[in-house]
């Protein structure tokens, strides 16, 4: 007798029950984004000590000090330091790192506070700063393999999903209730498929010299991928090796022993917030907050003024939340101006900001399981002619990031010094166009290296102005349409603007036609086509190392063109207008009311007539647009120019948003399934 056992198992990894994404996307491409942020805690007693402040610059220092003295008196029930109306000077200010503290100001309308000087913050030179006791980096010594108290070989749990890795060779002992960082060194040679490079790999992966790369670097290698994530638990196996149970589990799909994975550790603070203020950053030339080694930590209705290098930079900072607030201006606008900024970071949630006359809304240098969802920016400056985008990626190792809702300019992955993949673009308006400006204008840019990607659901375009649907490298030397890039709506795999470099080391990339072979697009609808393309080739990519095959052609084919509202959320998030449509973006969207103008503000998007001077509103993107609640907020309560133009504008997240002052990342996100079970069938 033959005995068949067939077993109907669930899996209990990072992407074992049905995800949003499910449908379309192989696990190897996608992770659970739910984990990103966290709930902002609703402190409401206050500490000890409360600050008395004195307007003019003269008093700076002493207001520092006051509030200094303020923070340092709370602790884990005493949690607010309220800083009342009017405007104040400070220099300086570093929230200590006890943490469970809250610097609250009578709103951003009422509470100002200018810096006049940074702190040193760890070597990030804030001019506010949260960060641990002691925090260490990824080039320190004690960090390193062999002799680093704060290290370990990671020898085993390798898949992805994995929540339980192995850990030997430690040169100390590694503690349950900490951010470890997962790492491992780039990839030396091109294996067609996930492919992490940067500036000292063989063959040139960058164009912007040898002098930026990420990560500890380990027998001359850099370790580029990083995953900060949580200890939960950890076992001592009694032969010089350790258990540790990790949550998120592991992101990645290509961990070999061959790459040397290891984990580190730095210390940690914990629910550091800011709120209800305005804060000038004129006089920081860096950041104007730094959050380092922040989890868990937040700001909430912040108005930033002139931000210099940043506005926020999150440097390995985890799960912490940056939303409803505005960004106005940067203090230059060239090639380092960044607003919001990721360094070693994981699992943070930017969402819901309005960025205004900033060079790059958001920057990831190094970032991992990011979600950045329904953010708007108008009037993105580079230079004077140049469309500048958020950028995924700008150093190496910027994997499995959500970009979802948002409206920019446009989103891109560059060659300046490295290469990401794995990273998914969602129901975003990315429209590609400034008035008067013609150089950086295409919405989807991924220059050499940057595979893997997914953009599924996105409007993409500007009416009348681009004209080709692609330009794309063939081999490492051309492509086709190179010369149309800046009116074409995607640029895949050139090193340059349509050209290739020679691949010299650190200054000339080749060109990638893999950034165009493992590109998964579904559902888009951009303004050259007229239409969605469900294109099942575009859809179903080949396996290539370290990623499977999404699906096949025939399977695309059949596929019902339904996509989920959100892979974030499983409903409409309380935050979210009423009477807004929800989802906001995408083909299944028929009653979109996001038009643009004629008149002064020709080509700007709009949402009424009335915002339109001297002119009307034209329907366009066939109405699959609406305006996101940010946008709202800046078009109708703020009373913002459709062009982005023109001075700071007044703003307070309380009179935009509905339910605001409950718990950020509130909504309803995706839950585990209940009532699983095993089926046995035997014959």
């Amino acid at each position: 007798m033959k005995h068949r056992l067939l077993f109907l198992l669930v899996a209990f990894s990072l992407n074992a029950y049905a995800q949003n994404w499910s449908t379309f996307l192989d696990p190897s491409r996608a992770i659970d984004w739910t984990s990103a942020g966290f709930s902002i805690p609703s402190y409401s007693t206050n500490c000890s000590t409360q600050p008395s402040l004195l307007t003019g610059s003269g008093n700076a220092s002493a207001n520092t000090t006051a509030i200094q003295n303020a923070l340092a008196s709370c602790d884990t029930t005493h949690n607010v330091v309220n800083i009342p109306a009017g405007t104040y000077y400070i220099t300086g200010l570093v929230m200590p790192a006890h943490g469970y503290q809250v610097l609250r100001g009578a709103g951003p309308k009422s509470t100002e506070l200018i810096s006049t000087g940074t702190t040193g913050c760890a070597g990030l030179n804030s001019g506010i700063c949260a960060v641990s006791t002691k925090w260490t980096y990824a080039g320190a010594s004690n960090v390193q393999p062999s002799s680093g108290s704060n290290q370990c070989a990671w020898s085993g749990g390798y898949s992805q999903g994995t929540t339980t890795i192995t850990l030997s060779s430690c040169g100390g002992t590694p503690t349950s209730g900490h951010i470890i960082y997962l790492d491992q060194a780039i990839n030396t040679s091109d294996n067609g498929g996930v492919y992490i490079c940067d500036s000292v790999t063989p063959v040139s992966c960058n164009y912007d010299g040898s002098g930026s790369t990420i990560g500890r670097t380990i027998s001359s290698l850099p370790h580029t991928q990083v995953q900060a994530t949580y200890v939960t638990g950890v076992t001592n196996n009694g032969d010089g090796t350790y258990s540790a149970t990790i949550s998120p589990g592991v992101y990645f799909t290509n961990v070999a022993s061959g790459y040397t994975p290891g984990v580190w550790w730095s210390d940690k603070t914990v629910n550091n917030g800011i709120e209800n203020m305005t804060i000038d950053g004129t006089s920081d030339p860096n950041s104007t907050v730094g959050l380092f080694d922040c989890y868990q930590c937040w700001v909430k209705n912040v108005t930033f003024l002139n931000g210099g290098r940043s506005s926020v930079l999150l440097y390995q900072s985890s799960f912490s939340v940056i939303r409803d607030s505005y960004f106005y201006q940067a203090q230059g606008h060239a090639t380092v101006s960044y607003t919001i900024e990721f360094d070693y970071a994981s699992g943070n949630l930017i969402e819901n900001n309005i960025m205004q006359q900033v060079t790059n809304p958001v920057m990831i240098n190094n970032g991992t399981g990011n979600v950045i969802d329904y953010n708007f920016g108008v009037d993105e400056i580079a230079g004077t002619n140049y469309v500048s985008p958020a950028y995924a990626s700008h150093n190496g190792g910027n994997e499995f990031n959500l970009w979802e809702g948002n409206n920019f300019g446009g989103l891109s992955a560059d060659d300046a010094w490295g290469s990401s993949a794995q990273q998914t673009y969602f129901r975003n308006i990315l429209a590609g166009w400034q008035n008067g400006r013609t150089q950086g204008s295409t919405p989807i840019v991924h220059r050499s290296y940057n595979r893997v990607f997914n953009i599924v659901g996105n409007v993409l375009g500007q009416p009348g102005y681009h004209k080709q649907y692609q330009t794309y490298a063939t081999s490492n030397t051309g492509g086709v349409g190179g010369s149309a890039e800046s009116t074409s709506i995607y640029s895949l795999g050139w090193a340059f603007s349509g050209s290739c470099g020679t691949g010299t080391a650190q200054t000339s990339p080749y060109c990638d036609a893999a950034a165009f072979s493992t590109l998964m697009r579904w559902g888009n609808w951009d303004v050259v086509n007229g239409a969605t393309q469900w294109n099942s080739t575009e859809a179903s990519p080949a396996t290539v190392s370290y990623v499977n095959a999404n699906f096949t052609s025939s399977y695309f084919s059949s596929l019902a063109h339904t996509l989920p509202a959100s892979l974030y959320y499983s409903s409409t998030p309380s935050w979210w207008t009423a009477s807004k449509a929800w989802p906001a973006v995408g083909p299944d969207v028929s009653s979109g009311n996001l038009g643009v103008c004629t008149g002064t503000y020709a080509g700007a998007q709009a949402t009424a007539s009335s915002q339109c001077s001297g002119g009307s509103l034209s329907s366009a993107w066939a109405a699959h647009a609406n305006s996101i609640p940010a946008q709202d907020c800046y078009l109708s309560v703020m009373n913002g120019p459709p062009d982005g133009t023109g001075s700071a504008l007044s703003f307070d997240a309380s009179q935009c948003y509905a339910s605001y002052g409950s718990s950020g990342s509130s909504g309803t996100k995706p839950l585990s399934p209940t009532g699983l079970a095993a089926t046995v069938t035997m014959n």
